[in-house]
């Protein structure tokens, strides 16, 4: 044990404690062996102060001078543990540098809060990053993979906030919006504000949305498709808890389900795949999305783990 305290003792003079280490740290402390052990690594530490005092902390060294060494564990302990409490308490109140990334698992949902006050709320098997230099840097970027429901914190100076999906990029301006890009084609709903799509092709005219726009972008042909006067629940319902499957085949519904739930699908009947739904089915589980359709198709899933057969009944 008394390597492993070693070990552990340089890490937090170093400043490279990971938490499991530092709450390993703090129980050994706790050990009586520990007592010894602390002292001749304090000891250590202050015979070298003189060639390297900038590693040794500074109340430490005032300790040694104030004190016997007998009486110095003592008090070196309860340093220890007071600067390493305040130390993991300042790490956790300092803004992270460099890139966040935030991402949910299959049949998942979460609400993020980002540091400048935007609202994320992340569908299933989806990623986002986010640069935490957004204030050095005068713009605020989030890279997404998958589908999420944006809602942006409008801040003094304007600063710009870009949405990067692969090939196509959005322009925010006080926007509450959702985008889908987990197939191959980007869909992008605009609820409230403004939107202005680039694309990768800077020959390509600018796309600017007002709500209750919805563009469908193929970023490999260009394809653009523009709907106007749609409605959140017709283009982005699972942000209510709800799966909205109007005026869909059923084709098309088991690829968004493998994309939420990660389920892989066969079905030989082609005549069911073709089926038109209309109905909007819970976004809870897959157990309650598998009865919702199973009842209203008249249909069964024979599950093996994520393999999924449908057969009519």
């Amino acid at each position: 044990m008394k390597n492993e305290f070693q070990e552990l003792f340089k890490k937090y003079v170093d400043g490279t404690l990971s938490r499991e280490e530092y709450d390993k740290f703090l129980s050994l402390l706790d050990s009586e062996s520990a007592m010894a052990d602390l002292d001749n690594e304090l000891e250590n530490l202050w015979e070298k102060d003189s060639q390297n005092e900038s590693k040794v902390p500074a109340k430490l060294i005032a300790a040694k001078a104030s004190y016997s060494p007998k009486f110095i564990w003592g008090i070196a302990a309860s340093v220890l543990m007071v600067l390493g409490f305040a130390s993991w308490f300042l790490l956790l109140q300092q803004r992270p540098s460099g890139i966040e990334s935030y991402s949910t698992d299959f049949g998942e949902v979460r609400e993020l809060l980002l540091p400048d006050g935007s609202e994320v709320k992340l569908n299933a098997n989806s990623t986002i990053t986010w640069d935490n230099a957004w204030e050095e840097k005068g713009k605020r970027q989030i890279v997404l993979t998958g589908e999420a429901f944006f809602d942006i914190q409008s801040l003094p100076g304007k600063i710009p906030f870009v949405v990067e999906t692969g090939k196509v990029s959005l322009e925010v301006i006080g926007t509450s919006f959702n985008v889908d890009n987990r197939s191959e084609k980007v869909e992008i709903y605009l609820d409230e504000g403004r939107l202005n799509v680039h694309m990768e092709d800077p020959e390509i005219d600018i796309i600017k949305m007002i709500p209750g726009d919805k563009v469908q972008v193929d970023p490999e042909t260009n394809k653009i498709d523009k709907e106007s006067n749609t409605s959140l629940i017709n283009s982005a319902s699972w942000k209510n808890g709800i799966l909205n499957f109007k005026d869909m085949k059923l084709a098309d519904v088991l690829v968004k389900l493998t994309d939420i739930y990660g389920k892989t699908f066969v079905c030989e009947n082609e005549a069911l795949l073709d089926i038109d739904l209309y109905l909007g089915v819970p976004f809870a589980d897959w157990d309650t999305v598998k009865q919702v359709l199973a009842l209203s198709l008249d249909i069964e899933f024979i599950e093996n783990n994520d393999l999924v057969e449908i057969k009519r009944l």
